[in-house]
């Protein structure tokens, strides 16, 4: 199955995962509530309450909405209490707040609204990715339509399928957009992959429609600005339980979506880390199939709808830099759909690649669920964590296994990541201004004008052939994927195709074939954008300067 892609749709919901079993939302509420507050009972319950509720004070004070008012006026009660609270009511009143958090975060998956969407979102959205007009849908009777041709799935497939029956899968795939979700969750119905827990952010459930179906579907919820160490923990324990019923989750560890545009090379360790604890506690506990496993992803686009709008978050001052992004473009259906229109006219518009799996020590692992050594020979990890037999809790031996799984995701990241034309030769284009104003940084470079932006099509050639000779070395080597075209064809091609795509979505193009033999560099901020996938990679300085028009 490597490299293949599966034909749509599957008949019937794969009973994996957290569609084996029917969900007790209570029972699920209780453990979480219970779990956390035990593990923080012996602690300085005053202090840790206190500074939740400052924070969420601080940061709810201006806030008009009914929700967060209440939200609001129950930890002004729990302050009110807090100073002259015995140590069992301090213990009650973080079962109060911790109980909260824990409706809060629990989704709620339903078979059948999983079953439903399965059916009918793949069909509406081949139907906008091929523009046919309703009445001509029902004239073929909803047949021949499929997303295979524009969402390709490849990689590890086969090694994924198995390894669902042979313990829990932690799927984390870098995150560009906020089409990840939706895409991903096509990719592994497509795949007959069973469906996964995942996080969202808040924000996304504030359409009531679209929170109905993340929410039965198998969405928890994320707020990423709750930063204080209580809700932390919270979300950090419902993963661990999860992934410890066996319910394979998916989490994006890079956090929030790719600002710079940047492949992910710093990942947060947080959830990443309930994986390796769930592990000891099924271990523990003498659990069947005990076993965690990671599998990386990446999701490639051509073309990203809401790409203007981080790149500039990125470029803001860092004080400025907002990390919730509510009003970018995908905030607007009338783009949305705008984009997943045009997107038809591009073949294999987006990429879904399954990297090898690892164990949660940064092992890979083959399709037996077998942790493999450096030599590929099959061992049980358990040693790692346990001493005769009995598992040793060990929390600063715990952060080095999971730095090192960090590491190998990252890694996995860039070997998996599939490069096409906008990718390329807006690097292209970048390096010939780089190697134009050799003495300007990134920033200032931004900065210049119409008349230094300006390149004879002859040298932007010339230096998308060196990445290109680059590029396809790093993939022969197995350190990057290459979409087809820039596999086979040539710079020209590559350039006419690249310009005809980067202006077909965005509202200003970010390079233009002035027709005179030069192109145009219109929007240096999001010619950078595209041409940042390629930072990280081990490739050769850009050709030296060979004319006046390109001295500084």
């Amino acid at each position: 199955m490597q490299g293949a892609v599966c034909v749509y749709p599957r008949p019937m919901l794969r009973r994996e995962g957290i569609a084996r079993e029917r969900i007790d939302e209570a029972e699920v509420i209780g453990a979480i509530t219970h779990r956390v507050s035990s593990r923080l009972a012996h602690g300085e319950l005053d202090i840790l309450l206190n500074e939740t509720v400052f924070m969420e004070e601080k940061r709810l004070r201006n806030s008009t909405d009914s929700g967060e008012k209440a939200y609001l006026a129950m930890l002004r009660d729990v302050r009110r209490q807090l100073a002259r609270a015995s140590r069992r009511e301090l213990e009650q009143l973080l079962r109060r707040i911790v109980e909260h958090y824990a409706h809060e975060i629990h989704g709620h998956f339903d078979e059948s609204t999983y079953s439903s969407a399965t059916r009918m979102l793949p069909k509406g959205l081949a139907l906008l990715l091929k523009r046919q007009k309703p009445w001509e849908l029902l004239q073929q009777g909803m047949k021949g339509l499929t997303l295979s041709d524009r969402i390709v799935s490849s990689g590890e497939i086969t090694t994924f399928d198995r390894l669902v029956e042979r313990g829990t899968v932690v799927l984390v795939p870098t995150h560009l957009s906020n089409m990840d979700s939706p895409v991903i969750g096509f990719a592994l119905h497509a795949n007959n992959l069973p469906p996964m827990i995942y996080g969202a952010g808040i924000n996304l459930f504030s359409n009531w429609l679209l929170s109905y179906f993340m929410d039965h579907l198998g969405a928890y919820r994320v707020d990423r600005a709750k930063k204080h160490g209580l809700y932390k923990e919270c979300l950090k324990e419902y993963s661990q339980y999860c992934i410890e019923r066996r319910w394979h989750s998916l989490f994006f560890p890079g956090g929030t979506r790719s600002r710079s545009g940047r492949i992910e090379a710093k990942l947060k360790k947080g959830l990443m880390g309930t994986g390796l604890a769930a592990y000891q506690q099924n271990l523990a506990q003498g659990r069947e199939l005990p076993r965690v496993f990671f599998v990386p992803c990446t999701i490639n686009y051509r073309l990203v709808l809401e790409a203007e709008t981080l790149i500039e978050d990125h470029l803001a001052d860092e004080g400025k830099a907002r990390y919730i992004i509510t009003d970018d473009e995908f905030s607007r259906p009338d783009k949305v759909l705008g984009f997943v229109r045009k997107m038809a006219a591009m073949d294999s518009s987006v990429e879904v690649r399954f990297g090898r799996p690892l164990d949660p020590f940064g092992n890979f692992v083959d399709a037996n669920g077998d942790s493999l050594d450096p030599h590929g020979r099959p061992f049980d990890p358990a040693g790692y964590v346990t001493r005769d037999g009995a598992v040793v809790l060990d929390e600063q031996r715990d952060r080095v296994y999971t730095e090192r799984l960090a590491e190998q995701i990252s890694a996995a990241f860039f070997r998996n990541t599939v490069l096409f034309a906008t990718n390329v030769f807006c690097a292209a284009i970048q390096r010939r201004l780089e190697r134009a104003r050799p003495g300007l940084d990134e920033y200032r470079r931004l900065l210049l004008g119409p008349e230094d932006r300006t390149f004879s099509t002859l040298e932007v050639d010339a230096e998308l052939d060196h990445l290109l000779t680059a590029l396809r070395a790093l993939r022969d080597a197995g350190e990057v994927q290459l979409s087809r075209p820039l596999a086979v064809g040539t710079a020209k091609d590559l350039r006419h195709a690249a310009i005809h795509q980067l202006g077909m979505v965005h509202s200003t193009p970010p390079i233009r074939d002035a027709g005179d033999g030069t192109v145009v560099l219109e929007d240096p901020k999001l010619a950078l954008y595209y041409a940042n996938r390629l930072v990280g990679f081990d490739l050769p300085e850009p050709l030296p300067s060979r004319g006046p028009s390109e001295e500084s």
